[in-house]
């Protein structure tokens, strides 16, 4: 190959070179405004809102570090990630954040970058540190550099609703909480860096009970941004729009959760309460989309349950003939022990029974398809249709039924509606006043306090079982522990309002709501049960005791000739001897009288005194009075 051959071949390179760098620079030409729109790759960036001004905030440093990586963006992010690793296990805390602050530079819009490096700084690194506002410190680097990356990614709802529930979540639930939480309100640097980024940490949407900004409440204002980046069209990427929505409403009863536990226990805790049921019934209301082709509403359970039977009995009136037969074939095949129950009045069922109800009526519906096929061809097309919407209903109910059993939404709204009520407040007050009173050995008022709180938490219980299963639970179980010890009993006294909670808490270390609300039923119907057993031997002890005072009260006017033969000796009211007149005890007349009286003649049938005799001394108390005639046949006798 000579030199001729190669500078030819160098010109053909240098020359295909330059033709590829036209149709380039046309395609990449940036919009030079004044209703330029510049090359290709700018239109579509344009129209696809990926445009750097588009994603957030425009950052001269990160182009540049962009520039200088000369194409090798990916080969400089991985060893700068490896730095960042290093560092942190030699504890060079400076290094280490001097290398996050590279890689943001470098992946502005990668969302990872934000999300792990404020978890590294937050969870990991802060735990390094011994005094707990040193390990705040690094938890509000956190928050800070979380900032950053929403102001470069202003349409990424994932990063933003991160932002607030790392607010909530880091701040109210780790082991310093009480700390964290009290130092969060008193950060007032923080607090001006929350208004720059336009949360309003002065309204009162982000004010607890004290007036001053609280984290959950803040937390919640940051995912309500999120909630309107994705109302304004933007998709949620990494994440289900059932767990995106549901985390605002939950850091409302987060945060009333946590001032009862502080303390707050009046009607500020119930006003919380009742604003979280709100929010709660809110994001039941709320349309969620699903795998599925249709979006779901959680509380709208009910009403779909309610449509599907409305159609059902539609479809029953059009096809009645047709409809009962299927149903009662399927009657006829059902299990004996099923049958068995389901014929009785629901009074008589076990609560499990009750609950397998709804499966079982479920059961016996007819497949309306198949009866639609062969039903009369003059309400066939009707009937089809029905059937075809009483089949479109129930795949959104169970899509709605499996949703809210993923996140648990009957409790959330049940333990809501629950909290707000005033009896709830109180007994948690009750509670929370006789643990102080115990630390401070006031025994009496402790003891007093605790048995106020139990019969209100028995009857809380009672009307909510579900809330057997809450945090609060396993608390009302240590206070019922510390009250024996305060009463210095092993055992549970008698008549305590919550044995059934004690007792399947000590066996089983946690109760299901179900099994509680089972055994809690049939302990009450056998209370009640021994009740009208007792109420009746009571009454029928009471009857026995009138028939015998009856009896002993007509006993000494058994007979006429009883009261005739002591007539004698029983003078009257007028007549009556004194002291000095009345006879000894060796009088034998008296004694005679007392020591027979079955000796004496019957009386003639037309000399009744029954109307005439009065009761004797020792029963009434007062002289027995006997008309003169019987007494002079007496003495004539």
């Amino acid at each position: 190959m000579n030199r001729t051959t190669s500078l030819r071949r160098k010109l053909i390179y240098l020359a295909i070179l330059l033709a590829m760098l036209i149709p380039l620079f046309l395609l990449g030409q940036p919009s030079g405004g004044k209703g330029d729109p510049g090359g290709q790759l700018s239109v579509m960036r344009h129209e696809y809102n990926i445009a750097e001004s588009d994603l957030g905030e425009i950052s001269p440093a990160s182009e540049t570090m962009k520039l200088a990586s000369l194409g090798m963006r990916g080969v400089a992010a991985t060893l700068l990630w490896n730095k960042a690793h290093t560092y942190k296990v030699m504890h060079e805390w400076d290094r280490l954040k001097a290398t996050l602050n590279n890689i943001a530079l470098l992946q502005p819009h990668f969302d990872k970058v934000w999300e792990h490096q404020a978890h590294n700084l937050a969870y990991n690194v802060s735990t390094e540190f011994d005094d707990y506002r040193q390990r705040y410190e690094m938890v509000r680097e956190g928050t800070e550099f979380l900032t950053r990356g929403v102001r470069q990614n202003t349409n990424a709802p994932r990063l933003v609703w991160y932002t607030g529930w790392f607010y909530g979540q880091k701040l109210g639930m780790s082991d310093e909480k009480v700390q964290f939480r009290r130092l969060f309100s008193d950060d007032k640097r923080l607090h001006e860096a929350l208004e720059v980024e336009n949360i309003a940490v002065d309204e009162p949407e982000a004010r607890g009970p004290l007036g001053k900004p609280d984290n959950w409440l803040v937390g919640r204002l940051w995912l309500n941004r999120g909630y309107e980046i994705v109302e304004g069209g933007v998709k949620i990427r990494r994440q289900t729009p059932l767990n995106f929505y549901e985390t605002g409403p939950k850091w409302r009863i987060k945060h009333a959760e946590s001032i009862e536990s502080e303390g707050i226990l009046d009607d500020r805790a119930q006003n919380a309460w009742q604003m979280a049921g709100e929010d709660w019934l809110g994001f039941g209301t709320r349309s969620i989309p699903t795998t599925s082709p249709f979006t779901i509403k959680l509380d709208q359970l009910e009403e779909l349950e309610a449509q599907r039977d409305e159609k059902i009995e539609e479809f029953r009136q059009l096809n009645e003939a047709a409809f009962d037969a299927a149903r009662q074939a399927r009657i006829d095949n059902m299990p004996a022990e099923i049958l068995e129950f389901w014929q009785k009045p629901e009074s008589e069922m076990t609560l499990q029974q009750r609950q397998l109800m709804p499966s079982i009526m479920k059961g016996l519906v007819p497949n309306l398809a198949a009866l639609a096929k062969t039903s009369d061809k003059s309400v066939r097309l009707e009937s089809v249709n029905i059937a075809d919407q009483v089949k479109e209903l129930n795949k959104r109910i169970q899509k709605t039924i499996g949703y809210r059993t993923q996140i648990n939404y009957p409790y959330w709204k049940t333990l809501a509606q629950a909290e707000q009520e005033e009896r709830t407040v109180n007994a948690r007050r009750l509670i929370y006043e006789a643990e102080q009173a115990n630390d401070n050995a006031e025994l009496d008022k402790a003891i007093e306090l605790y048995e106020q709180a139990f019969v209100v938490w028995a009857e809380i219980f009672d009307d909510y079982p579900l809330l057997t299963i809450d945090d609060t639970a396993e608390d009302l179980f240590n206070s019922v522990r510390r009250y024996m010890v305060a009463i210095d009993s092993q055992e549970i006294p008698e008549n305590f309002p919550l044995t059934t909670f004690v007792t399947m808490m000590g066996e089983f270390g946690q109760i299901d709501s179900k099994t509680y609300e089972s055994v809690r039923r049939e302990t009450k119907e056998a209370a009640e049960k021994r009740r009208i057993e007792l109420e009746e031997e009571e009454k029928k002890r009471q009857e026995e005791a009138e028939k015998a005072e009856a009896a002993e009260k007509q006993s000494p006017t058994a007979t006429p000739a009883t009261a005739d033969k002591a007539a004698p000796d029983k003078p009257t009211e007028s007549d009556k001897p004194t002291e000095s007149d009345k006879p000894t005890e060796s009088d034998g007349t008296k004694t005679e009288q007392t020591a027979q009286p079955e000796s004496a003649p019957e009386a003639p049938s037309n000399n009744d005194a029954t109307g005439d005799v009065t009761t004797s001394d020792k029963d009434t108390g007062a002289d027995q009075q006997v008309p003169s005639s019987n007494a002079e046949g007496s003495e004539e006798k």
